[in-house]
């Protein structure tokens, strides 16, 4: 449902209406860049635009903390899902440089878990120098801060996997609002709207799917 929600969102915000991807006209003026999006939605799309799915941990490779500045201003659109709550802080690096991958007007297309109420929570907040250590089938994180500082964390959460989906933080609503606004992003909206014929239905206030929009 969340990936259905990620097509009918962009085909609101390049073509002003919602439509199912066969349908999403023929245009290679629009360039767009995905960040481990969903083969299901990524392979077509790559057809119907100027489009590439990314990655972190194989080719074509893409690390939003640390961006090519060629690429600056050269997208219309961006598509990231369950990716920034994996990026190592500070987060906000992440949400300037997709700012600043766009063009003017650019949409950012955006799914990570967030709660409703409070602040985002960061698990390692004095993260720098750090590694993750298998021992017996379970993972610790040693981390050595920026003051020398050793950190050592169990308990971990990881998404898909152990050792390139630790959950990093948990973000809240009023946070993402932030990290946007800070970033220089306007039109900030939480999609929850039912689209039945697409079978999308949100149930909840929580996790929603954004779009926001650069100035």
């Amino acid at each position: 449902m969340r990936f259905r929600s990620v097509v009918q969102i962009l085909s609101l915000e390049l073509f002003g209406s919602e439509c199912p991807l066969p349908e999403f006209p023929q245009r290679q003026d629009i360039k767009g860049l995905g960040m481990s999006d969903w083969e299901g939605y990524a392979v077509p799309l790559a057809t119907k635009c100027n489009y590439q799915n990314t990655y972190f941990h194989t080719e074509p490779k893409f690390d939003i903390v640390s961006i090519d500045p060629a690429l600056e201003a050269q997208f219309d659109f961006i598509i990231s899902t369950e990716v920034f709550e994996h990026v190592p802080p500070p987060v906000s690096r992440a949400f300037e440089n997709v700012h600043r991958l766009l063009k003017p007007g650019g949409v950012f297309i955006f799914t990570v878990p967030w709660v409703p109420l409070g602040e985002t929570t960061e698990h390692f907040p004095e993260l720098y120098d750090y590694e993750l250590i298998e021992r017996d089938g379970r993972y610790t994180l040693r981390n050595v801060t920026r003051a020398g500082v050793v950190q050592v964390f169990e308990d971990l959460i990881f998404h898909g996997g152990p050792g390139t989906t630790l959950e990093m933080r948990v973000f809240s609503k009023s946070s993402l609002i932030d990290e946007f606004e800070k970033a220089g992003f306007h039109n900030i909206r939480f999609h929850q709207d039912p689209y039945f014929d697409y079978g999308i239905y949100l149930r909840h206030p929580w996790s929603l799917p954004m779009s926001v929009r650069k100035c």
